[in-house]
């Protein structure tokens, strides 16, 4: 079966390429060592799903980039047949006479002397200015692609996030707090049973409120955090650290956090969590880094972890 030490449960963790196999793994192993084991492994998949989608983009970003050359070229030849059929046109008569189209000229592809390229000077300009609007309509066909592909590829460093929107049509955000909260009240010897079932009623929205009223309840005491949101009043990363340091106060000093460094404060936050609270960081520092505004889903998810992780810590 293989070295010992990566086996979990009696799975071998070397021969297992599903993540959504290793999250459920994870989630149902109470070993923390072996819980260890699981998420290194995890962390093994996602890079390689990750180096493989990178090489996908980079080879689609390179057919793109040789489809719009190969149409330029073409646009080009075609440019240089129509001048040359209407310098033809041109000669055919002089001056105020009847003017002969050849259009077997544009089919064969005669060059267009320089001598004469003033007198088409009219279509010439037609001819750019179409082409010029076909490399625009390509340019911005290639912005779009590229865009999409980069916010898949930023969503796919969290496969936990894909997950939640992958599923977010088939199980509601109350449905997730209720199940949630079913496990929870189970492992705790179902201490809160009244709370428990006013929670049935709860729209989303109200789950949302909740969430966001106990997160200003654990940072009231830090005036530089105001949480309204789940997405902009996370942006600096300083209130997953203020949310973090309430619970764990010695971890850091958080009065010598800067809201300019919001890399050193995200990865801060993440790892506090995880090393404190064995809480797996569901989003990445670089993704968090990239966005002015983060995804309100992704912080969302994040912060039900860190609820149902820390919440009766007080």
């Amino acid at each position: 079966m293989g070295d010992d030490s990566r086996v979990v449960n009696g799975v071998d963790l070397a021969s297992v390429d599903d993540e959504a196999f290793l999250y459920q793994l994870m989630d149902n192993t109470e070993d923390v060592d072996q819980r260890k084991l699981v998420r290194a492994r995890l962390r093994e998949v996602q890079a390689v799903s990750r180096a493989k989608r990178e090489e996908m983009m980079k080879k689609r970003e390179q057919e793109r980039e040789d489809a719009i050359k190969q149409r330029q070229q073409e646009a080009e030849e075609k440019k240089k047949r129509t001048l040359a059929m209407y310098d033809s046109m041109a000669k055919s008569a002089p001056a105020g006479g009847p003017k002969a189209m050849d259009i077997n000229i544009y089919k064969e592809g005669k060059p267009c002397s320089d001598d004469n390229a003033a007198m088409v000077q009219p279509q010439r300009d037609l001819v750019e200015e179409s082409i010029r609007e076909r490399q625009k309509e390509a340019d911005e066909r290639k912005r779009k692609i590229l865009a999409g592909f980069d916010t898949a590829a930023k969503s796919g460093t969290s496969q936990a996030v894909k997950k939640t929107e992958i599923n977010q049509n088939k199980v509601s955000a109350r449905s997730k707090f209720q199940q949630m909260d079913a496990v929870n009240t189970s492992q705790q010897g179902n201490k809160t049973p009244n709370f428990q079932a006013t929670r049935v009623n709860r729209s989303a929205s109200d789950i949302k409120e909740m969430l966001l009223q106990w997160c200003r309840s654990k940072t009231k005491e830090y005036e530089s955090i105001d949480i309204q949101n789940f997405s902009s009043s996370w942006s600096d990363g300083l209130a997953f650290c203020a949310l973090i340091h309430h619970f764990y106060p010695d971890a850091f000093d958080f009065d010598s956090l800067n809201p300019k460094n919001r890399r050193h404060n995200f990865d801060l936050a993440f790892r506090t969590a995880e090393e404190k609270a064995d809480i797996f960081p569901l989003l990445d520092v670089e993704d968090m880094v990239l966005m002015k505004k983060p995804d309100w889903k992704c912080v969302f998810t994040y912060v039900q972890s860190l609820y149902r992780h820390l919440r009766d810590r007080d």
